[in-house]
């Protein structure tokens, strides 16, 4: 059966399994139409599943905007203009982070330029605004695409409603609040609440084998500074000054460290920390794909499948406290190790 012709009629007939199925093909093939007319669907398992698929091709760059039914409203906002200032979206920081940067036409003429950070975890965490014009604006958007040290990636506008978006359902899940004017500029900007729990496909053919990948993802740039939160190295700072108290060989002593490390990375990465690692993983291959890394990439979004698909040790986690317990200096007064 050919997935890609078939219509939406034809998949609400078909079962749950079968259905997601179809539309995974969609996905691959970067075609939005059959999941944007299942989402007005009233088979509410069909229209779920529809909405995960867009989500998906949102994450991979495909422009689908799901069309919301018609509701009543107490106001009604106006349609914001066509912005075709492209933003700028920053590398994922091992802490959740993510700055960005947009410009929305002013009319008569000018820009307003806005920018902030937004957190994967705590939602919209900043968020400003100044007045620029267009000739510097795309100067400064010319800098920014020449610019590989930059670690950063040219989105469309509509990327940048769908991040907002997905920021202030963070806010809402968290109970962090903006005030009225932020509220009232999102709302003008076309801001609406989005799913933030990207979907990460599933595992692919080689995935599992490659596991050995996710360590070696801590020698790249934008991985390289992530770390441990800090309780977590408080944890692991107790329990290496306690190993090192131990007069015992070196070799003995590196064997000790390095379980300790294994068995942190399995305490802290429970599901839902995977879940977020895998994100920010994702998001991090989208700049590298930005910066044409395409074996980069590939290793960053096979860690990111396996840290959300895949159960049990996990290389990427452990190196994250290995490479801390290099940079750990011994505390006053532990005991010297002995030699052999």
């Amino acid at each position: 059966m050919d997935f890609l012709s078939m219509t939406a009629p034809q998949v609400e007939a078909l079962p749950e399994d079968k259905a997601q199925e179809v539309l995974a093909a969609w996905v691959k093939a970067k075609q939005s139409a059959l999941p944007l007319a299942l989402t007005q669907s009233s088979s509410k398992v069909h229209a779920k599943l529809a909405k995960k698929a867009l989500y998906q091709l949102q994450s991979s760059g495909v422009q689908a905007v799901i069309e919301k039914k018609a509701e009543p409203s107490v106001a009604v906002v106006a349609e914001p203009q066509k912005n075709e200032f492209p933003a700028v979206l920053s590398m994922q920081l091992g802490t959740g982070e993510r700055a960005f940067l947009f410009a929305s036409p002013i009319k008569g003429g000018g820009l307003e330029v806005f920018q902030g950070i937004v957190h994967d975890e705590l939602g919209l965490a900043q968020f400003g605004s100044e007045r620029s014009n267009r000739s510097r604006y795309r100067r400064r958007m010319d800098e920014v695409e020449g610019d590989q040290s930059a670690r950063v990636m040219l989105v469309p506008f509509e990327r940048m409603q769908l991040e907002l978006g997905r920021a202030i359902t963070l806010n809402e899940r968290v109970g962090a609040t903006y005030g009225s004017d932020i509220a009232q500029a999102l709302a003008e900007l076309g801001v609406t609440a989005q799913d933030p729990d990207v979907v990460i496909p599933p595992l692919e053919s080689g995935d599992v084998e490659a596991a050995e990948d996710g360590a070696k993802l801590h020698a790249l740039f934008e991985v390289e500074q992530w770390f441990p939160s800090e309780p977590d190295l408080v944890n692991l700072t107790n329990r290496v000054d306690a190993i090192r108290m131990i007069p015992i060989p070196e070799a003995q002593k590196a064997e000790k460290l390095e379980k300790v490390a294994r068995e942190l990375s399995k305490e802290v990465f429970t599901p839902t920390v995977r879940a977020v690692y895998a994100r920010r993983l994702w998001y991090t291959a989208e700049v590298v794909e930005f910066q044409e890394r395409p074996a980069d990439v590939a290793m960053l979004r096979a860690e990111a499948r396996r840290l959300m698909h895949h159960e049990g040790p996990n290389r990427f986690a452990e190196q994250l406290f290995v490479k801390v317990i290099a940079t750990l200096k011994p505390t006053a007064g532990a005991m010297p190790s002995m030699k052999g």
